[in-house]
């Protein structure tokens, strides 16, 4: 049986190679060879290994051409776009786009608006290689108690006086491509507000945005910024900070997000906004906040603040409260501005509080709540069940009012306003109360 097994398994080896051999010999591709001498299987293998065949040429593929993602026909611009739009959110998706294939690194290295935002941070050459790369776009600079790393995640950044100025010394010799100034300090060191701002004293022509936080400072000097002048800047947020409020400089702000410094307080503390909105009259949306447990540094006056300012194109009115109660600066504040063109009033507590503020009714009783209003967002304290239907009476085009209690869903109550200026009853006003999740 082992002898006729071998026997049929030479006679398959050689019927195999004799084929292979006519395929070889009638190829007219392949080279012209001697007739092969079929001695023995053990020379026709070393036959065959010696003097491989010529490979034929197959009429069809043997692998399939995968086809190309959609998104490889998107023409460039739009590509850079998307790239833009999401480095807005992500400061690590230009170095992570410029790493997936030759196009979309090309893409990225001609879009100089892409490597505009600077985090400031230990990576010096880093941050020195995007502005490089950002060419002649503005920048947007940005100084915070983290850093942002690859994934979306965010590592703490020890920041003191002398780290703060040698980060700050990478970004002050491009101090006219500034866009935008983001500086936030959540922990106490000394010297830190100077060695931030001390080298910010040249013009800012191109400055739009600029927040300054740093709610801890014990600095009362009042800082002098860009030599006073930043035509183009809109947008401000301050908390913590004396600014020397300059027309040049503050004068064109559409936005203003202002946090009491705490060192004044009383008639001195309304004195000190008074004059800051006296600069900036052309204000669209304001955000007030005197917060609680500082106690103030500076002198302060005794006698009443009676200047009065008009904000004639003011549509957003936001006041904030921390403590148990209104303070008396907001309270005293808010009956020398006058706001004709008013369209939304939020009332925000930072405290969450059970119940009404003591004052809450004086508060409304001496502020003069513009007739334009028509939606009034209402927090916590500075609810009272009882003064729905007044405003509902009063207010002849309220649509809308957001009510924000403890331990229960949200409401919002819709109206129908009513447009005419004549008396209005509670009868032809519609309620319509709808739950709404808290944030």
């Amino acid at each position: 049986m082992f002898s006729l097994a071998c026997s049929i398994l030479m006679s398959n080896i050689f019927r195999h190679s004799f084929s292979r051999f006519k395929s070889i010999e009638c190829d007219p591709m392949g080279a012209s060879e001697p007739p092969l001498q079929l001695s023995s299987p053990r020379s026709l293998r070393y036959r065959e290994i010696g003097h491989p065949r010529s490979l034929r040429r197959s009429s069809f593929p043997t692998y399939q051409i995968a086809r190309p993602h959609f998104i490889h026909s998107l023409p460039f611009e739009i590509l850079a776009l998307i790239f833009i739009l999401g480095a807005e959110d992500d400061i690590q998706l230009p170095i992570t786009a410029s790493h997936v294939c030759r196009q979309w690194r090309g893409v990225a290295l001609r879009s100089p608006s892409l490597w505009r935002r600077v985090s400031l941070s230990p990576h010096e050459r880093l941050w020195r290689e995007r502005i490089d790369r950002a060419r002649t776009c503005t920048l947007d600079v940005g100084l915070l108690p983290w850093r942002e790393v690859r994934g979306g995640g965010r590592r703490a950044q020890d920041l003191n006086a002398y780290t703060v100025q040698w980060y700050m010394y990478l970004v002050l010799p491009f101090i006219h491509r500034w866009r935008s100034l983001d500086l936030l300090f959540t922990d106490y060191q000394p010297y830190l507000l100077r060695g931030a701002l001390a080298g910010c004293g040249s013009p800012a022509p191109a400055l739009e945005e600029l927040s300054l936080v740093y709610r801890l400072n014990d600095n009362t000097e009042e800082f002098l910024l860009f030599s006073a002048y930043a035509p183009r800047l809109r947008r401000l947020t301050i908390d913590g900070i004396r600014l020397s409020w300059s027309p040049h400089l503050f004068g064109n702000l559409a936005y203003l997000d202002y946090t009491h410094h705490g060192f004044t307080n009383g008639h001195q503390a309304v004195d000190d906004v008074i004059s800051i909105l006296a600069v900036s009259e052309r204000l669209v949306e304001l955000r007030l906040l005197f917060p609680r447990g500082r106690l103030p540094i500076l002198p302060s006056r005794m006698e009443y603040v009676t200047r009065r300012i008009r904000l004639r194109h003011l549509k957003h009115l936001q006041l904030t409260v921390d403590g148990s109660d209104i303070p008396f600066e907001l309270a005293h504040l808010i009956t020398l501005i006058s706001v004709r063109r008013l369209s939304s009033l939020r009332l925000v507590d930072l405290g969450h509080n059970h119940n009404r503020f003591p004052s809450l009714k004086s508060f409304f009783y001496m502020f003069p709540i513009p007739r334009s209003l028509e939606i009034i967002d209402i927090g916590h304290g500075w609810y009272d069940p009882r003064m729905v239907q007044p405003l509902a009476q009063s207010l002849p085009r309220l649509s809308k009012i957001a009510i924000r209690k403890a331990w229960t869903p949200d409401q919002v109550l819709e109206l129908c306003p009513q447009r005419s200026l004549g008396k209005s009853h509670l009868n032809q006003i519609n309620l319509h109360p709808t739950g709404v999740s808290n944030h």
